[in-house]
């Protein structure tokens, strides 16, 4: 099981091995080595810089059909089964899958080929103020799925005079020649016991899936006496979409002990469950309404922080114990939200922060992205990609409550502009549920008027030598003016550098005591700024950068943490803590 709740009881997963074969293909003599998968190619000995491509494989027995699906590649990945190259996919944070039909029973081989390096064709993976890290980073799924498979579910929270609906898309794809007659039903239960109680649901529904294409399938449920998922008390409902197909040949109650409702009815009816979905998901409404985020009609107060998904144990490939750890010292502090800078994040986390209702800012991949960058001829395909794969894959999140595109990117020019409206646009068509924003650190941006919540990265007291308070209302004044007035503002960054341990009497730039005092200062300031929703602190934790950026980043990494990437505390660790506890 991949994720933090049995999120299929019908569909069944094939074991892989947990460590895996790796060479090293740019340098000589290669290194050969056994690694664990998910892992970083530069936590291992001696390859802590290494940039380009490494073969990975491993050996498993399986056949039939099945989705072989990767969570996470850095970031370029080519993948093969035996001899067969079955594709390539481009982006480090994004899942991507194959599926393999008819495979005979036997012992296989699954290689896939991962390169880091920066090049003309990589748009989006370039010399950055975080580090690009080479392998595979995130888990290895094999799935077993019939001809016809649950491909995505989707549900969309609705309140209409009171009382909440459901609004649900499921796609289902067909891996044959020939139109395939399926039946589909849903089930909405709570989260008590095992299975929970049925809150609602629907009889199962016959539907025609095209050959070698999918089919949407929509039904808006009625949901009476549910709970409300609030910020910092989550209700959490699930989703369970069953396939049925005809059945064969009458089976006596084999899955009659696993929600049972729909089971028993589809036998009643001779259908046969093939494949299903659990999907887990909260009611709640986000909109704007004038300068305000409403979260059920509530305006939201935010106190967060920026996270880079890296740890200095595990690189990027981070483990649920980690992931939880940083949680706990987030909320430790007071925090009740977190921006994944600047890239979708694994899922695993996205589960926590929707069990313990921390609102997240997920954002699609890019930052500081030049004009003549944003001009390379690759990079409107894989921006729209890593946007496709981070709303279709985490849609069901109820933590989220913003999307983000683009930090700091040239939305300052009339190119960027266009990128940015292009880019927006489809955001909007995916899912008209949540606000759209961007963080910009440009006071002469050109797209202020395209978003929905206008955000800003400010640094006073730390590149600009200005009082923070005064440094916001000139900030808010030109905002009005140039396309962001009636709308809600986000500091979406602010913070100072301190290196751990480096203790200074005089208070120097990079010591923990000056850290300290910036952040009181801009802390106390953006939460009683009034025209501000909140502000988001950069940063969690100390992140390594690449190498182009050594000379700007001593110790060669963002050193704004309230902890460093060991996650030990700095000074400013208790000063947050006692500031968001009392503002």
């Amino acid at each position: 099981m991949y994720r933090l709740f049995q999120d299929h009881y019908v569909r069944k997963s094939v074991y892989l091995p947990q460590v895996w074969n790796l060479e090293t293909l740019n340098q000589s003599p290669s290194v050969v080595r056994r690694v664990p998968v998910p892992g970083c190619v530069e936590m291992l000995p001696g390859l802590g810089r290494y940039k380009g491509e490494v073969k990975l494989w491993t050996e498993a027995e399986f056949g039939g059909n099945l989705r072989l699906v990767f969570k996470g590649v850095g970031h370029t990945a080519e993948v093969s089964l035996d001899d067969t190259y079955l594709g390539s996919h481009y982006g480090a944070y994004g899942e991507f899958s194959f599926l393999l039909r008819n495979v005979n029973y036997d012992s296989h081989v699954i290689s896939v080929t991962a390169d880091n390096s920066f090049g003309p064709e990589s748009a989006l993976h370039v010399d950055n103020d975080y580090y690009s890290y080479g392998g595979i980073t995130r888990p290895v799924l094999l799935e077993q799925i019939g001809d016809v498979y649950i491909k995505w579910a989707h549900v969309t929270s609705v309140r209409e005079e009171g009382e909440w609906w459901a609004d649900i898309q499921v796609c289902l794809e067909n891996m044959t020649d020939r139109v395939q007659k399926v039946s589909l039903g849903l089930e909405i239960k709570d989260t008590d016991g095992q299975l929970g109680e049925k809150v609602a649901g629907s009889e199962p529904e016959e539907i025609f899936v095209p050959a070698g294409d999918t089919a949407i399938f929509q039904d808006r449920i009625p949901c009476p006496g549910v709970k409300a998922y609030e910020a910092g008390r989550p209700e959490l409902y699930y989703l369970h979409t069953v396939l049925y197909g005809d059945r064969e040949e009458k089976e006596e109650g084999s899955r009659t002990g696993q929600w049972p409702g729909q089971y028993r009815r589809a036998q009643a009816r001779e259908l046969q469950p093939m494949d299903d979905l659990i999907e887990r998901f909260g009611f709640r409404e986000i909109r704007v309404e004038g300068d305000r985020i409403l979260w059920n009609d509530k305006p939201l107060r935010i106190k967060g922080f920026n996270r880079h998904e890296e740890y200095g144990n595990f690189g990027s490939a981070v483990p649920v114990s980690a992931m939880q750890h940083d949680l706990e010292l987030m909320k430790d502090m007071g925090a009740n939200c977190v921006r994944t800078c600047h890239y979708p994040n694994d899922e695993r986390f996205l589960d926590l922060c929707d069990e313990q209702g921390i609102l997240v800012w997920e954002e699609a991949h890019a930052r500081g992205l030049s004009e003549e960058q944003m001009r390379n001829l690759h990079f409107m395909e894989q921006s729209q990609l890593t946007m496709e794969e981070m709303i279709t894959g985490h849609y069901n999140h109820p933590c989220i409550f913003v999307w983000g595109l683009l930090n700091e990117c040239a939305s300052n020019t009339e190119y960027g502009r266009d990128c940015y409206e292009k880019l927006i646009a489809p955001i909007r068509m995916s899912d008209d549920s949540r606000p759209v924003t961007f963080a910009s650190c440009h006071w002469n941006d050109l797209c202020l008027d395209l978003v929905d919540i206008v955000s800003f990265n400010c640094y006073p007291k730390w590149y600009i030598d200005q009082p923070v308070d005064q440094y916001l209302e000139e900030l808010m004044q030109w905002i009005r003016t140039a396309g962001g007035a009636g709308k809600p503002f986000l500091i979406s960054e602010i913070g100072a550098g301190a290196i751990y341990g480096y203790r200074s009497t005089y208070g120097d730039k990079w010591s923990e005591e000056y850290q300290a005092q910036a952040l009181e200062e801009q802390i106390r300031a953006g939460l009683s700024f009034a025209p501000a929703s909140g502000v988001i602190l950069w940063l969690f934790a100390d992140v390594r950068v690449d190498d182009g950026w050594f000379s700007r980043r001593p110790k060669s990494h963002n050193n704004k943490g309230l902890v460093d990437v060991y996650r030990r505390p700095k000074l400013a660790y208790e000063k947050v803590k006692e500031l968001f506890g009392e503002l």
